[in-house]
């Protein structure tokens, strides 16, 4: 599977079958482009405007909202409701953590996670492959409480998202201050994470976004 990171909590899977999977697709409010969206899947954790934007989409993928599961050739795909916000959704609404299996994987997208998950959804999730999860606060998990759900699941492989960029106007925090409190201050970034069963890269991955800043 190639992993490559589109901005804020977009990402693009493509398996070896060639299946394009993209999560969460924004629309230019998060002070990124939005690329081009030529999918077989999009999936999308909840229904705010950087998380479930449609102009960009090509063609006629499967489009999952909520819990909407899904298995399509060898790839699997499960989602688990959570919360936006510390506060059983009464701030921001519901978060759908979605689960891709395929190829041997465990991939976990959490969305906009906002407060640790519960039991039922942290036993569901632990011993991702590989997780990519929200760091920069308000709206989402920030780094300290990042790093608390990631040692009760104990990912292989941690790729942060939603987090500040340059032209991003939202208050939030830049990738930074996961990285220092995960003690990997400093870490380069990568344009693309290849992964397969039993070949996953070990800690904090950081990514650099596909799509150009505007």
């Amino acid at each position: 599977m190639r992993i490559e990171w589109i901005g804020h909590a977009c990402f693009k899977l493509t398996l070896e079958s060639g299946v394009r999977v993209f999560t969460d697709p924004y629309d230019q409010s998060v002070g990124i482009a939005m690329i081009p969206l030529k999918a077989d899947v999009i999936t999308m954790s909840h229904e705010h405007h950087d998380h479930n934007e449609t102009s960009q989409i090509i063609g006629e993928p499967v489009i999952l909202h909520g819990d909407a599961p899904l298995s399509l050739g060898g790839l699997r795909v499960s989602a688990h409701a959570s919360y936006h916000d510390e506060v059983c959704g009464a701030k921001r609404g519901s978060n759908f953590i979605r689960i891709f299996e395929c190829e041997g994987l465990k991939v976990v997208h959490m969305g906009d996670q906002g407060c640790m998950p519960g039991e039922d959804v942290l036993a569901a999730i632990a011993g991702a492959d590989v997780l990519m999860i929200p760091v920069g606060g308000t709206y989402t998990l920030n780094a300290k409480e990042a790093k608390d759900v990631i040692a009760r699941i104990a990912p292989k492989c941690v790729v942060p998202m939603h987090v500040k960029t340059a032209h991003c106007p939202y208050p939030i925090d830049p990738v930074g201050v996961f990285l220092e409190e995960m003690d990997c201050a400093g870490l380069a970034s990568v344009p693309a994470l290849e992964v397969s069963a039993g070949n996953v890269p070990n800690g904090v991955v950081l990514m650099k976004p596909m799509a150009d800043e505007l």
